[in-house]
């Protein structure tokens, strides 16, 4: 067991190396944990001084931008810095509310806050978590304190953190009322009531809070998901060994409360504040993404918000195996070997400094194209990191734009030179432009597509890609460079699977046979450009049903052992098929695939069914 005297050196070390280890990553990261949705909060900070409405801006949240600002000016790295001491502040408050409830295991309870998986990425970001986190613990600390005024007007304003947490007030005010203490819970209302003033002298609107609310009430654009969503992500959000620590404190305080109860108890108080809290929100977030509302996205990193109370709830887990292992030399083993396990899992899991991903790569290439590239005149975008990259003010309007008014014909919505930057995760959903209203535009030229080697799925099931338009007079096509094609060869003798049937040379797949021949297309062997469009074209019969995913058509990328694009196409027959059937598949890819690697195409009969291939061809054409 660690002495208190060593307790507090060890802390006093801890959090400076801390400190160091992660403003080390922050330098070397090259990207930030939540993309888009940091560097608009970023933003939001750094033009705040320039645009003061921002300051207000709901999405943003009021108190985080308020806070973050004098960083932001100095840029996305001083933002990031930001959080980072934030979340140092934080440590320190659980450490002390900790060192109250059971001092020996105050200092393993913010190793567990450090290195939970999801608190540790959102360090060094510009989300609102952190800070939420930081707000949520402080009042805590003041209640504990018995400063329940000063607890009730800070915690008053984490709904201008983040808006969800308007379900941990409720908990807090049954607390208050607990220890007899009403005026705090008439306090609960000054962050809104000091919002509501402030808004109504710039919107002129004393119900701007509810009138400029950010998200859906109906249906969400992102869908649903199970109510175990985050129960089933639990390790991604906490880690293995804080998650046992975790639930053995939750029972084990839940026992203690029992065992004593009264509505005076100084325990069932804190469970409330403490364990109430974080429960409340998690439960919150997975009713929200089970019904789809609220513009949930499932994203993991919200419950990142309340893990120092989820820790200071697996403290009483600590405290529960110092107390049953009579040999404390045992028990502290135990507990260290789950803090140092916490750490080892967390960068065994995770890759530190992190490395910008494909999507991150095509952003920042399509970025440095317009900018060394093109002259043009306003930039219409929808994924705020194009903005960012480019180096413009997002709210300057005479530079650029999120999104267009007209969805039917964007180029109504720009002047001949403008560009529009559309990209498979944005542009369809959040900016609801479907890309075929874009290709069908007559005044938008395509100036360059940017595709992933990889495939890459995005939300609403789109193949990502980034597209570049410009609003020209006259719309000009773009020449393909060379089509190359090539066929299964069916010949009498090539083959024993080759038989005759309908008078005509077929390959005959059996109920034995997996895999058909290959087409095979060496990359040497194509002009490369920008764009490799294959066509994929069969023509069989079969009889026999085949139904989904029982038969398919696979397109592989691969040198070697590396695959860099494995995609499958269902063919499908059914009882009123009688004659050939043709069917036709076609997808994209960059041609950066690199060099001596090869296209297979080949049907995959995993269903084992019986089948009759007349032709089978494809088509390659270099844009």
């Amino acid at each position: 067991m660690i002495s208190e005297k060593v307790s507090k050196n060890i802390i006093y070390i801890f959090l400076p190396a801390l400190l160091i280890l992660q403003f080390i990553f922050l330098i070397l990261n090259e990207k930030t944990f939540g993309g888009a949705d940091s560097i608009s909060h970023f933003q939001i900070a750094k033009y705040a001084f320039k645009y003061p409405e921002l300051f207000l801006d709901h999405w943003g949240k009021p108190v985080y931008t308020t806070l973050s600002a004098p960083f932001a000016v100095f840029g996305f790295k001083a933002a990031q810095l930001f959080n980072l001491l934030a979340a140092l502040i934080a440590l320190w408050f659980v450490y002390k509310i900790a060192e109250k409830i059971y001092r020996p295991g105050a200092f393993y309870t913010v190793v567990l806050t450090a290195f939970a998986p999801i608190y540790f990425l959102l360090m060094n970001t510009c989300l609102t978590e952190i800070l939420f986190s930081l707000v949520l613990v402080v009042s805590v600390w003041l209640f504990m304190k018995d400063r329940l005024i000063f607890a009730a007007i800070v915690l008053s304003f984490l709904p201008y953190v983040r808006t969800e947490s308007i379900v941990i007030l409720p908990i807090f005010a049954v607390a208050f009322l607990l220890k007899r203490s009403w005026i705090p819970v008439l306090l609960l209302a000054t962050g809104t009531i000091f919002y509501s003033v402030v808004g109504y002298f710039v919107f002129d609107d004393f119900l701007w809070i509810i009138n400029r609310f950010p998200y859906p009430k109906g249906e969400s654009i992102y869908g649903s998901g199970s109510l175990l969503h985050f129960i089933k992500k639990s390790n991604f959000i906490f880690g293995i060994p804080f998650l046992i620590v975790l639930i053995i404190g939750l029972f084990s305080w839940i026992s203690e409360i029992l065992k004593n109860f009264s509505l005076k108890n100084r325990s069932l108080i804190l469970f409330i504040i403490i364990a109430g809290s974080w429960l409340a929100y998690f439960a919150a977030h997975s009713f929200v993404w089970w019904k789809g509302m609220g513009g949930s996205l499932g994203l993991i990193r919200v419950i990142g918000g309340v893990i120092p109370l989820a820790a200071l709830t697996a403290l009483k887990g600590i405290q529960f195996i110092f107390e049953k292992i009579e040999k404390k030399t045992n028990a502290t083993g135990v507990i260290i070997f789950i803090t140092v396990a916490q750490i080892f899992m967390l960068f065994n899991k995770n890759h530190f400094p992190t490395k910008a991903d494909s999507i991150d790569k095509l952003v920042t290439k399509s970025s440095a194209f317009i900018n060394q590239d093109l002259e043009f005149g306003k930039v219409y975008y929808f994924n705020p990191q194009f903005i960012f990259y480019l180096g413009l003010d997002p709210y300057d309007n005479t530079k650029s734009s999120w999104g267009v008014g007209d969805k039917i014909q964007p180029s109504n919505s720009m002047r001949f030179g403008d560009l529009l930057i559309w990209d498979a995760h944005f542009g369809p959903n959040e900016g609801r432009l479907a890309l075929e209203a874009v290709e069908n535009d007559k005044n938008l030229q395509q100036i360059k597509t940017f595709l992933p080697v990889n495939k890459i799925t995005v939300l609403g099931g789109y193949d990502y890609e980034i597209q570049i338009y410009k609003k020209v007079k006259i719309k000009v096509d773009a020449p393909t460079e060379k089509i190359f094609e090539r066929s299964l060869k069916i010949l009498q003798g090539k083959s024993g699977q080759i038989i005759l049937l309908d008078n005509e040379n077929v390959l005959e797949i059996k109920n034995s046979d997996e895999y058909s021949s290959n087409i095979v297309v060496y990359t040497e062997e194509l002009v490369k450009k920008e764009i490799f469009e294959i066509e994929l074209n069969v023509e069989f019969k079969s009889d026999e049903i085949i139904a989904d995913k029982e038969v398919l058509l696979v397109i592989s990328v691969e040198r070697g052992k590396e695959n860099f694009r494995y995609e499958t196409f269902p063919l499908e027959w059914t009882a009123d098929n009688k004659e050939w059937k043709y069917t036709t598949k076609s997808t994209r890819l960059s041609s950066d695939i690199p060099e001596s690697s090869l296209i297979k195409m080949y049907i995959w009969n995993r269903g084992k069914k019986h089948l009759y291939i007349k032709n089978f061809k494809t088509k390659i054409t270099s844009f």
